[in-house]
């Protein structure tokens, strides 16, 4: 089972790298240690966010694995470079901590690039760091980038970005829909979720309305039942969560259900193990729609992104396998890009080449532009297509749609911009 091979791996694995006040590192160790380019992964290692945490790291690691598989990644200095990977606990996405793993990266470890969370606040907590020392930060999203900080960029659409996009599909896919309830986490990046689903929602106001919109705290989790009940007493067509666990998530649907709900779910993953456990998928089948970055298991959008789920299942088992593994995979993704094309492994010239391109070739996405100045003031955010899905009856999320982000975007911005400003997510 995911959730307990998980965690119980997750706790000792931490206790014995905190202990020692080093990092875990993976990849396989370089003769020559100029020869080497150190990734920083800051997520949560135990507890229930390595629910999240620890797919996510094991996607950065497989993807150093496969570069270094082929003798290391080729620099657009002509040379090859060993990739080994550092990871770093954030407890569960806690700006304090982030800066804490932060530190340890860049000051300790010299750590030049960082994978880390889109989560606004964990974003802000690092970025004057990250940009006196030069460290090129990506993330699986956005969240917050500025102009005053140019080391922070976002790899990949993903998030909050795809949940806009997602509540605005499963509005499309259902237009008998008219009442959507929204329920979030009060952490950071279920604040940022609120506002970007409202976003996504406002997009078609001549449809839908919000009929549920309230945030909640960590200990109301233990009562799926209490939490809920007023949710469905507002009668939604259409539910999109940010800020479950996959096991809460799970508990969440299949108490729905069993309030006799009906209607759409949209969230940015669904983990079918855990679920398929506790709700049918004939019942949930044509109801669910979620995008993060891609979903691996399914082999019609990208082979590369295929072969990643294949090397991922051989190494963990298939009921290890979590949404959240390709979004570490595919933000990489652009650092990659941005090494290949650059003069130099120095992290200054491969931010400065990555911003320079027109298009950026992403391994996963192909050709993406920046974007993001509306938001953040600055065009750090690389708009690659988002792929939504859903679950047939079989259990097997199937591609739904492929969203072009920035034609979205520019159809619907002067609709969307207020919602996102009125949230608190414009930082321009």
């Amino acid at each position: 089972m995911l959730l307990s091979g998980i965690l119980r791996r997750a706790v000792p694995a931490l206790a014995g790298f905190a202990a020692l006040g080093v990092a875990a590192t993976h990849g396989t160790a370089p003769a020559v240690a100029e020869d080497t380019i150190k990734v920083g992964v800051i997520q949560p290692q135990a507890g229930d966010c390595a629910q999240w945490g620890i797919p996510i790291t094991r996607g950065v690691e497989i993807w150093a694995d496969q570069l270094n598989a082929e003798g290391g990644i080729l620099a657009g200095d002509g040379k090859r470079y060993m990739l080994e990977v550092k990871k770093y606990d954030n407890i569960c996405y806690i700006p304090g901590e982030e800066l804490k793993a932060a530190r340890r990266a860049i000051l300790d470890d010299g750590v030049k690039y960082i994978m880390q969370t889109y989560t606004p606040g964990s974003r802000q907590a690092i970025a004057e760091m990250t940009t006196e020392h030069h460290v090129l930060t990506t993330s699986y999203g956005a969240g917050y980038l500025s102009a005053d900080h140019p080391y922070l960029n976002g790899g990949i659409t993903g998030a909050p970005t795809a949940y806009m996009l997602i509540a605005s599909r499963a509005i499309v896919a259902n237009p008998d829909a008219k009442r959507v309830a929204i329920i979030t986490s009060d952490s950071s990046f279920g604040l940022a979720a609120k506002a970007y689903y409202e976003a996504g929602v406002a997009a078609h106001s001549n449809q839908v309305k919000v009929v549920y919109n309230e945030s909640y705290g960590a200990d109301a989790t233990k009562d799926m039942l209490g939490l809920l009940t007023p949710l469905i007493a507002s009668n939604p067509d259409i539910i999109c969560e940010l800020g479950f666990v996959p096991a809460q998530w799970a508990s969440a649907i299949e108490t729905l259900e069993q309030l006799g709900y009906k209607g759409a779910y949209c969230a940015e993953g669904f983990t079918m193990p855990l679920i398929l456990k506790r709700v049918s998928a004939e019942a949930l089948a044509g109801r669910i729609y979620s995008a993060y970055a891609f979903e691996a298991s399914e082999p019609t959008f990208s082979a590369k992104g295929h072969d990643f789920y294949k090397t991922y299942v051989a190494s963990y088992g298939v009921d290890e396998w979590s949404p959240y593994a390709p979004i570490g995979y595919a933000a990489m993704g652009t650092i990659e890009a941005g090494i290949k094309m650059s003069p130099s492994v120095d992290s200054v010239s491969v931010t400065e080449t990555l911003y320079a391109a027109t298009t950026v070739d992403h391994p996963i996405f192909g050709p993406s532009e920046w974007g993001g100045q509306e938001i953040y003031g600055a065009n750090h955010h690389l708009l690659t297509p988002l792929p939504i899905y859903n679950v047939n009856a079989n259990g097997d999320l199937v591609l739904d749609a492929v969203t072009d982000v920035a034609k979205w975007w520019a159809a619907n911005k002067a609709v969307a911009l207020p919602v996102l400003d009125a949230g608190g997510q414009v930082y321009k």
